[in-house]
């Protein structure tokens, strides 16, 4: 099974480990997909996890002393994933994790929708639950915006009758959307 496809990096656990192990597992997946390993023996999927993971998840997974399942030559890949899932489930820190998702707000010269999508992943990790949506759109996305005019806007609008967050997503992407057609035109007319 030679390829060409460059491998991905190794494991790196970073300020949030849990969510690092969650990134970096779905990278290993698709990256035994690409190259259909994942049809190939447990044993060959397992070298190569071990060969991928880096010298942090090497140690770690000689300490969970993992016994292969009966019937099995040996560990399994799923054994392997399923005991790092355990392992970094004690990692998740929805404090910090709230802690950092309150604390984004949109750069200068970054585009909503990029804006938007650090925060649908970051809100992830914080546990939530069903008012997900309602700290999305009542406090983060407002609260993070550079726009001064269109966030007091979003507020005294919002205020009056509650949006739902599409609603302040759109109305957003379309106040971007002009700002830089305006923005095109007074180009345009001062040629």
């Amino acid at each position: 099974m030679a390829n060409n496809l460059p491998t991905i990096p190794a494991f790196e656990p970073g300020t949030n480990p849990s969510e690092s192990w969650r990134h970096w597992k779905e990278d290993f997946e698709n990256y035994l997909e690409a190259l259909r390993y994942s049809e190939a023996p447990e044993k060959t999927k397992t070298a190569l996890f071990r060969h991928l993971c880096g010298e942090e998840l090497k140690k770690q997974l000689r300490a969970f002393d993992l016994k292969p399942n009966n019937g099995c030559e040996g560990v399994t890949l799923q054994q392997v994933l399923q005991e790092f899932d355990k392992y970094f489930l004690d990692y998740q820190n929805e404090i910090f994790a709230s802690f950092m998702f309150l604390e984004i707000k949109q750069e200068q010269g970054e585009k909503f929708t990029d804006y938007y999508s650090r925060l649908r992943n970051a809100v992830v990790e914080c546990n939530y639950g069903e008012s997900q949506d309602c700290v999305l759109r009542r406090d983060k996305i407002i609260q993070g915006l550079l726009d001064k005019a269109l966030q007091e806007r979003l507020i005294r609008e919002t205020s009056k009758k509650s949006k739902t967050l599409q609603e302040v997503v759109s109305e957003y992407k379309a106040a971007e959307n002009s700002k830089v057609q305006a923005s095109v035109m007074n180009e345009k007319l001062s040629q």
